[in-house]
């Protein structure tokens, strides 16, 4: 899981006094224990799929105060150096080739009303994917 490779990535930049990528993965893992430490937590909810979806989010969150940044004429130097670090973590995007023959092997058939299922399949498949996604995909295949 992430979680062990993050320790890891943390060891490796205390010994090379990298302290931008430090910084950005102490924020990590503290994001990763708010989340263990919230009421209602399960060990058993904490998985791959949901380090990832957490990456993401810190991910958003910063292309946005990013954005605001550089309109308020601020310099972005920095926060563009954390993005990337924390996109080295997350796996690549999934091409829209392989969306649409994870939809497929879904065994649904190509509608809205079948949504859940698709999703659930498609996000098993590849945990990166977002709703917004498989939403935009499936209504490309409705239409074709």
């Amino acid at each position: 899981m992430l979680k062990e490779r993050l320790t890891e990535e943390i060891k490796n930049a205390m010994k090379s006094g990298d302290k931008d990528r430090l910084n950005v993965f102490k924020m990590i893992k503290a994001e990763f224990q708010k989340v263990e430490t919230s009421k209602g937590f399960k060990p058993e909810d904490f998985n791959e799929a949901k380090e990832i979806s957490i990456l993401q989010k810190m991910q958003k969150v910063w292309v946005e105060e990013r954005d605001f940044f550089r309109q308020a004429g601020r310099d972005t130097t920095e926060r563009d150096n954390q993005i990337l670090i924390i996109e080295s973590l997350l796996p690549e995007k999934v091409s829209k080739e392989k969306l649409i023959e994870a939809i497929i092997e879904s065994g649904e058939t190509a509608e809205m009303k079948n949504m859940g299922k698709i999703l659930r399949y498609v996000q098993q498949k590849y945990p990166t994917v977002t709703g917004k996604e498989v939403s935009e995909t499936l209504k490309t295949l409705m239409n074709k």
